[in-house]
């Protein structure tokens, strides 16, 4: 989205909107994201100046297209001096969706249950509650709800969307006796949704990863890496453009063969893009899993070492030490580990995000726990 946004045409937007770009390491952004609770990346919102209310919310990324349709929609609910019903309803749906999604739920079929046939937000309510179930872990009612829209959308952005959504839903919902027939009415949407040209590079990773994840299930690995090379034979035809989609592609690589592949597959690429790009610590983080996946931990050591030099942020800085010291956990050097660990919890106390920030040091304690010397 960063590579977009750095070649995106949004002049018609001139004076509209105050644009504000927010990083999850730096520590003076806490207010903001506890505040409106954005806990994934990205995630994009539209804040009415009057009441610092949120008009408009959507995770994930977007093509050119549907950015400019997020922002119209967001510019025309800050300017109406009336909404409808469902309109009202469905901005106050994506002002739950970030801290409470299973209200947000209700709140977008609240919307869908009071519109007009010919609504002309029906889609994104639509597509929105599918999100909502998803995040707020309803897994079924995600995945049949997705399979049942899905077939009479229109194949844009919002179908691609809904797809991606649902698709992580089977995923999630692992061997539950529905799974397997939501699974053959989604699959075929999903496979339909890459065929488009619409779909966006993230989008297609995220169901290539679903597709490949469903075969693991199976204990198919083999229909798994035919959709894992697909992929990267995709994601190797790409030529960056920048830096930033350099590095959206190497984190697509990584997810990959995280999945199932030879992780030796995908070093070169990465190697490369280290070296393309001096100063970003992602670049060393996502060699160094790699090289860890490969059994190369002196090297992933080497890498982290590369890493921490490039001056990340909290959540940077915390990760890249904890693949350091698993890389010195499986060289037998368990007091360096340790002592690495209790770096990367000190680090972690200054992640800007509540949600991550409790969620990363309650693993960093629990593999501290796992670790420590057993009384004999």
């Amino acid at each position: 989205m960063r590579d977009l946004l750095a070649h995106a045409d949004l002049a018609r937007y001139a004076g509209q909107f105050v644009w504000l770009e927010l990083s999850y390491d730096e520590p003076r952004n806490r207010d903001f994201l506890t505040r409106y609770g954005a806990n994934a990346t990205p995630t994009f919102f539209v804040i009415n100046p009057k009441d610092e209310s949120i008009v408009a919310m959507q995770t994930g990324a977007m093509s050119l297209g549907e950015l400019r349709r997020f922002l119209d929609r967001g510019a025309a609910a800050v300017s109406a001096k009336r909404l409808t019903p469902a309109d009202a309803t469905l901005i106050r749906g994506d002002g739950l969706m970030a801290e409470q999604p299973a209200e947000a739920a209700k709140t977008y079929l609240q919307a869908l249950q009071s519109s007009a046939a010919d609504w002309s937000h029906r889609e994104l309510a639509e597509a929105s509650l599918v999100k909502a179930f998803q995040a707020s872990g309803q897994w079924q009612r995600c995945a049949e709800t997705a399979a049942s829209d899905a077939a009479t959308m229109k194949r844009d952005a919002l179908f691609v969307r809904t797809i991606v959504d649902g698709m992580w839903c089977l995923v999630s919902g692992g061997s539950a006796a529905w799974v397997d027939n939501e699974t053959k009415t989604l699959q075929p949407f999903a496979e339909e949704a890459l065929s488009l040209s619409i779909t966006v590079r993230d989008h297609r990773d995220s169901i290539y990863r679903t597709l490949m994840l469903i075969e693991v299930a199976r204990k198919n690995d083999s229909a798994a890496l035919k959709w894992g090379d697909r992929w990267l034979a995709e994601l190797d035809r790409i030529r960056p453009r920048g830096d930033d989609e350099r590095s959206a592609i190497d984190i697509a690589r990584v997810e990959n063969v995280q999945i199932v592949g030879d992780p030796a597959r995908i070093l070169p690429a990465l190697r490369a893009s280290e070296k393309a790009m001096p100063n970003n610590y992602v670049a060393s983080l996502r060699l160094a899993q790699i090289e860890m996946a490969a059994k190369q931990y002196d090297q992933a050591i080497a890498t982290c070492h590369r890493g921490l030099a490039r001056t990340p942020g909290a959540f940077g800085k915390t990760w890249l030490l904890e693949i350091e010291a698993e890389a010195l956990e499986k060289k037998g050097l368990t007091a360096e580990a340790r002592q690495l660990l209790q770096e990367a919890l000190n680090s972690a106390e200054q992640i800007p995000s509540g949600n991550s920030r409790e969620r990363v040091i309650a693993a960093i304690k629990k593999t501290l726990e796992s670790s420590s010397p057993q009384p004999k």
